[in-house]
């Protein structure tokens, strides 16, 4: 074990002995996490009071008093925030993309209403625009809870008018705007309603804010660069003797792979920890509650990682490729993975796709303990991925390893 951890600490020093290793092991990563950070936001989070419906246009060229309930419906809405105006206004502000919808009440609406006829509503929607399903639905909604409520206000007129003839058409007309508002009263809140609620443990911001998503997204950057970098380590030692040379020594190869190895964990590990501290400290990052299971994902990762970098070592054959095959390769590896951008704002199909990725893994399990607040038990799979990801790399560059 001494022989080991000689190696080990002799690499770290002969790392440390170039002033560019500080330069890319510490400046530029943090540096990088507070720009892009920074550029995402920093550390402020959404307004719990802002108004964040979906803004949607609305022309009233009907101008009843059922066009009006319409209006008052759509006002009362959680998911869209109706912004009236005229057809000029409307149709310019359309173009000009500052709605993604345009809902138009055409003339007659009320008048067919009462008549029991079918209306169509005119929503035009902007294309491209995630959000104009939820506000088609929300649109209809309120719709049908306009239509509802005079239907059944109808009925109940020709039920008092059945048992009790009115006096005159305003008495009729008055029992029916009654009978509509209740109506309206009560489908905008019935009686019988279902609640949901959600686990106190559960109602943890998931929202990732702009260095929430940078500090563990330029961590697993930065620290894969370091870890992968065993593979240019090996190939120098290669090329220059130096392993041949160790074994002339009474050192076993074993004791030789473990002490290159344990060294470049030991720099991947000392590079994320000074992360974690300057993201805690200095930008207000929430790194978990719980210790134990941010350092089971920090050595699961580191190991994928050094092993990745061991099994690629093993297919190049110059300094050159190996220090641009392991730049190269971190980088891609780490932007795909979601270390760059949240992998939410991604199709799901790519989601799917990344998941073949270790930093896919890592990222998960960091927003786990970072985000969720989530412990052992529930990073457990993140980490078991990546450590099976590592057996791998692991087993192919250990057979594929010559010294000379």
């Amino acid at each position: 074990m001494g022989k080991i951890l000689a190696i080990a600490w002799n690499d770290i020093r002969v790392e440390f002995s170039a002033r560019s290793t500080l330069v890319f092991f510490l400046l530029l990563p943090l540096i990088f996490t507070v720009l892009i950070g920074s550029a995402m936001g920093g550390g402020a989070r959404p307004d719990p009071n802002a108004d964040n419906r979906i803004g949607v246009l609305v022309v009233d060229e009907d101008d009843s008093h059922l066009s009006a309930r319409l209006r008052e419906t759509l006002e009362t809405s959680t998911v869209i925030r109706p912004d009236f105006k005229s057809r000029q206004e409307a149709d310019q502000l359309f173009a000009d993309e500052a709605a993604p919808a345009l809902l138009t009440i055409p003339a007659g609406f009320g008048a067919a209403l009462l008549a029991g006829q079918s209306v169509d509503l005119s929503l035009r929607k902007a294309a491209g625009d995630n959000r104009v399903l939820a506000a088609q639905q929300a649109v209809a909604a309120a719709a049908q809870q306009v239509s509802s409520a005079v239907t059944a206000a109808q009925a109940s007129l020709a039920e008092a008018e059945r048992l009790r003839p009115f006096e005159g058409e305003t008495a009729r007309t008055a029992y029916f705007e009654q009978s509509l508002a209740l109506a309206s009263d009560l489908l905008a809140d019935p009686p019988v309603r279902v609640e949901t609620t959600r686990a106190a443990a559960l109602n943890r911001q998931t929202t990732a804010t702009g260095f929430e998503q940078s500090s563990p997204g330029q961590l697993v950057t930065w620290s894969m660069m370091t870890l992968v970098g065993v593979a240019e380590l090996f190939v120098n030692d290669r090329l220059g003797g130096t392993l041949r040379r160790l074994l002339v020594t009474p050192t076993k190869k074993a004791t030789i792979l473990l002490g290159r190895i344990l060294g470049r964990i030991g720099l991947g590990i000392v590079q994320m920890s000074i992360l974690i501290g300057f993201g805690a400290a200095a930008l207000g990052v929430d790194w978990g509650k719980s210790p134990a299971a941010l350092v089971l994902i920090v050595l699961a990762f580191a190991l994928a990682a050094v092993a990745f970098g061991v099994m690629l070592g093993t297919f190049v054959t110059t300094r050159s490729q190996a220090g641009w095959l392991a730049a190269m390769s971190s980088m891609l590896l780490a932007a795909l993975g979601g270390a760059w951008w949240p992998l939410e704002v991604t199709p799901p199909i790519y989601q799917t796709v990344v998941k073949a990725l270790p930093t896919t893994w890592a990222m998960t399990g960091f927003n786990d303990v970072v985000l969720r607040g989530q412990g052992v038990a529930e990073v457990l799979p993140e980490a078991g991925v990546l450590l099976a990801f590592a057996a791998v790399f692991f087993v192919i560059g250990v057979r594929r390893f010559r010294f000379e």
